[in-house]
């Protein structure tokens, strides 16, 4: 950035080459509501200082890098700023993280960094000027402050990156120290908004306060979260670290205000020298922007570079870095100092309050400037979370006390032994003088004399050495003695969170090994508290999840029953009237083609047409729900294959010749049997057959029919607990292949092909109608008899399905018997019916249509018909007239078919009489187990009814 036309500099005509600054900050991605404003502080600083001169007589042009959010990408930006750029020094970073990626370049390339962002601290670099709070200088105070107030349980909330877990860290020590209490700690993904369980967790632990370490747009969620749950300052207060005025405007005013932040600046801050700080920030980026204290932080930070520079008279980087210490500048928070020691600054910690309107009210500061103390060294219970090595004192005391213990034995020892050979000489000196002839008297005193004196020196040596060693001993004893007591103490607590107190605290009364070992067994013990109660907390949390789940599931259950019992008694409904229009359209039929009246009959068809396609699209979506609620059963039967292949060409015919088509079977009548479900074969291949006559047009239509001998066998998806049975040949199967030359299919109309009311796309449906359940239902009947439907198809050229089934399926009873087909497979099928002439057939069903059809039907075919409303009423009627048979309905009221059925079958005079049901309900294995000889579901086919009966009649 160039200098301004009022550069006094520039109106001389002396501007100089520019000095390079760099500025790296995120101006994209999560961490750039916070940064943007940062840099834009920085580069205020950089016209105010242009337009007053320069450094050093020259501008300053700003280099400014992104660093997106992405610490790959600050790595590599500040690489190219000192390398390329060849920047004098670099204002930025925001999260310890950024910081701690850029470090290597700056000691690599020997640059400068001024960080303007509070930190967690224990960190000293000489290439980076700390600008930010230390942890004395902003947290320490904030815990302190929330402690002062009563608010004794926090929960620790932040960014799972450097700053909040290193933060957290010294907190969750000092409260061990103080007597607080961790209520929980948990961490989010930078910048993830994703803060339910989070909230969740906080509700469950009702903590007296929340510290909040937080970044990026994780504390708009979190506040708008908690907001939302009722949590308001009153009940439930939040001190937050990294949230200042720019964050409060994107949080929004009424979702924080109340809570707490601590910070070292605040825009409300009442001096002259910070009401032409926000002037002129205002004036330059618009009056609805704020300042805050990283604003101010970088801000005064190039100022403070600028003094070094024109102190040192030099952009060197070490010069600089010398010239810096105790330099002075009076910022818009206060006067600001750079420690000589630290390279941080003298700052004053203050605590605010959100207001409604998004400023920051001040409640609370320290007075004064505090020292920076980044390895918080004046804080014994700190001692730990700094790496260290026994202290100083300590080895010294211990070397001392050891030298003086060898120093005085040595002397002890040595004293002796000098009196011990002084004393021996003059021993020998009198025995030699008292030996020899001619010793005085005189002279024989003096050696005594001087004997006596060398052993009272060497007395008077060895007493000097005995108080020496006293007090060397007491020394000892009471060095010894504190220790021993400090140890004990330290098992004592050790004891005491061994037997399960883990709210017991071992006291820390030094700064030595013992103090950080103390230190750091209360910091553990209240972490393993804490986890406990987090671990209590989701214990309870699960529990009352597994109580919602199970009430969920019993509701869910009991929606299934109710679901279930509603589409019953609907489908019975629906199908009670049109059983009566099908059966009296085709009785009208009869009657007009017997009077001649040729126009009514095909709108009789078309009426009986009409409501067979009802009851099948009623049926279609029965069998679907039945099907999902995995509900529906099977009748397993041997039956012929041949024969079934016939049935389904009779009924499909009439359809295939609608549109012209041809139709081709090639099928072995010796093909053989197959032990499967013979009903819902039927209706898929019914289903594949009328679908390919539908969409094909004066086209040819193939069924073909083979047995495979060897086929990998599909495990059957029911819910009756069948199992595949090899008959023959191991694992073979029959395949039914049905080939149309119609409309095709493609790609994206097969991927859906068999979704639940899907069909190749709404063109398709308008023109060719249907609902879509066809293929789904008969898929899933197929892969309940152990197989499935395949389909190939190519666009406009024709489609080809192909079903495969297991030769035999059979039950897990079955199944856990002899492995070949049941002897027994026709025991619970249609026993045959032995009528005589004019038999009297009761028929016992509610609904008098259906009573009024059969009557009427096997009336015409000589049969006498006695009929009955209610299953109690057809008990006794059965009982007076023994009829030759029955024909009963399931779905009665009072008393049902099943229930009349089983009455029957327990008397001696009605059990042998044959009964026939006839009712909606698919479930032919409960009525042929019951005893019925033959199940027929509505709508009947009166005609083959009747033909049914007199099939069996006797001559």
């Amino acid at each position: 950035m160039g200098a301004s036309s009022s550069n006094p500099l520039e109106a001389a005509g002396l501007i100089r080459e520019p000095i390079k600054i760099g500025v790296l900050h995120s101006l994209t991605g999560t961490m750039s509501i916070s940064e943007i404003s940062v840099k834009d502080a920085t580069l205020l600083a950089v016209e105010e200082i242009n337009a007053a001169g320069g450094v050093l007589g020259r501008p300053l042009e700003a280099v400014i890098e992104d660093g997106a959010s992405d610490l790959q990408t600050f790595a590599q930006k500040a690489k190219q700023l000192l390398l390329e750029a060849q920047v004098a020094v670099v204002f930025g970073c925001w999260t310890s993280a950024s910081r701690k990626a850029v470090l290597p370049a700056f000691e690599q390339y020997g640059g400068l960094l001024f960080y303007p962002v509070q930190y967690e601290g224990l960190e000293q670099c000489p290439n980076v000027f700390y600008t930010g709070a230390a942890p004395n200088q902003q947290i320490l105070p904030g815990v302190n402050y929330l402690l002062a107030q009563g608010k004794r349980k926090i929960f620790l909330l932040g960014s799972d990156y450097i700053f909040p877990r290193t933060a957290n860290m010294i907190v969750k020590a000092q409260l061990a120290a103080l007597g607080g209490e961790l209520a929980g700690e948990m961490y989010l993904p930078l910048g993830s908004r994703k803060v339910d369980e989070a909230i969740a967790h906080i509700l469950a632990v009702k903590p007296d306060a929340i510290l909040n370490t937080l970044n990026g747009d994780s504390n708009v969620a979190f506040f708008q979260k908690l907001r939302e749950a009722g949590l308001k300052p009153e009940n439930l207060l939040v001190m937050s670290a990294s949230i200042a005025e720019e964050e409060v405007r994107a949080i929004g005013y009424q979702n924080i205000a109340g809570h707490l932040v601590v910070w070292n600046y605040f825009q409300t801050i009442d001096t002259p020298k910070n009401q032409q700080f926000v002037k002129a920030y205002k004036a330059r980026y618009g009056k609805n922007r704020v300042t805050d204290d990283p604003i101010e932080a970088a801000y005064f930070g190039v100022y403070l570079w600028k003094q070094a520079v024109e102190k040192a008279g030099s952009i060197d980087a070490v010069k600089v870095r010398e010239a810096a210490k105790n330099i002075e500048f009076a910022a818009p928070s206060g006067k600001v100092k750079i420690d000589a020691k630290t390279q941080h600054t003298w700052k004053t910690a203050r605590i605010g309050k959100v207001r409604s309107d998004g400023q920051i009210e001040e409640i609370w500061n320290s007075g004064a400037p505090l020292v920076p103390d980044p390895f918080l060294k004046d804080y014994p219970w700190a001692a730990a979370l700094a790496p260290r090595r026994i202290s100083v004192g300590t080895r010294a005391s211990l070397i001392g006390l050891f030298a003086i213990l060898v120093l005085i034995t040595w002397m002890a020892a040595g004293v002796g032994w000098m009196g011990a050979v002084q004393m021996k000489n003059y021993l020998v000196a009198i025995e030699a003088a008292s030996a020899a002839a001619g010793v005085s008297e005189a002279a024989m005193a003096v050696l005594v004399q001087q004997t006596m004196f060398v052993a009272s020196r060497t007395q008077h040596w060895l007493l000097g050495t005995l108080v020496l060693s006293s007090i060397a001993g007491i020394v000892a004893c009471v060095s010894v003695s504190g220790i021993i007591r400090n140890l004990g103490l330290l098992r004592e607590a050790a004891q005491l969170m061994a037997s399960g107190d883990l709210t017991a605290r071992s006291p820390v009364v030094s700064n030595d090994a013992i103090g950080v070992l103390s230190s750091t067994l209360n910091t553990m013990a209240q972490q393993i508290n804490s986890l406990l109660k987090g671990l209590e907390v989701r214990q309870r949390q699960l529990e009352e999840r597994s109580r919602e789940l199970e009430v969920a599931k019993n509701y869910a259950e009991a929606a299934n029953r109710a679901k279930s019992t509603f589409l019953a008694n609907m489908t019975h409904e629906l199908r009670t009237p049109l059983n009566a229009i099908i059966g009296y359209s085709e009785l009208l039929q009869e009657e007009a083609i017997e009077l001649g009246e040729e126009e009514f009959v095909m709108d009789l068809a078309s009426i009986n047409l009409a409501g067979k396609q009802l009851l099948n699209i009623i049926s279609d979506i029965l069998d679907i729900s039945k099907i999902e609620a995995g509900k529906m059963t099977m009748f397993l039967e041997t039956f012929d294959v041949w024969n079934l292949i016939e049935q389904v060409v009779t009924t499909v015919q009439p359809l295939v010749g609608k549109n012209g088509n041809t139709l081709i079977v090639n099928c072995d009548r010796d093909i053989g049997t197959i032990y499967s479900d013979s009903s819902k074969l039927r209706q898929a291949l019914l289903n594949l057959t009328s679908n390919a006559a539908k969409f094909t047009d004066r086209g040819k239509i193939t069924i073909n029919v083979w047995k495979e001998e060897e086929w990998e066998v599909l495990p059957p998806d029911n819910s009756e607990g069948l199992s595949i049975v090899n008959s023959g040949c191991q694992n073979s199967a029959i395949v039914f292949q049905v080939t149309d030359t119609g409309i095709g299919l493609t790609d994206d109309q097969l991927s859906r092909l068999f979704g639940a009311f899907s069909q190749a796309d709404d063109s398709t449906t308008r023109r060719y109608g249907g609902t879509g359940l066809g293929l789904t239902i008969s898929r899933k009947f197929c892969q309940m008899m152990g197989g499935d439907i395949t389909v190939e198809s190519e666009f406009d050229c024709g489609s080809t399905f192909t079903i495969r089934l297991p030769v035999a399926v059979k039950s897990q009873k079955e199944a856990q018997g002899d492995e070949s087909l049941p002897e027994k497979t026709d025991k619970l099928g249609p026993q045959p019916l032995e009528l005589p002439d004019a038999a009297i057939v009761l028929v016992i069903d509610d609904d008098p249509d259906a009573r009024d059809l059969i009557t009427r039907c096997l009336s015409k075919e000589g049969f006498e018909v006695r009929s009955s409303a209610s299953g109690e009423a057809g008990l006794e009627l059965a009982k007076e007239l023994l009829p030759d048979a029955i024909t009963l309905d399931v779905m009665m009221p009072s008393m049902d078919g099943w229930a009349v059925l089983s009455a029957l079958k327990a008397d001696p005079d009605l059990a042998d009489i044959p009964v026939i049901m006839l009712t909606f309900l698919d479930d032919k294995n409960q009525g042929l187990e019951l005893g019925a000889a033959e199940y027929l579901r509505k709508p009947v086919d009166y005609k083959h009814f009747a033909d049914l009966l007199n099939k069996y009649q006797r001559p």
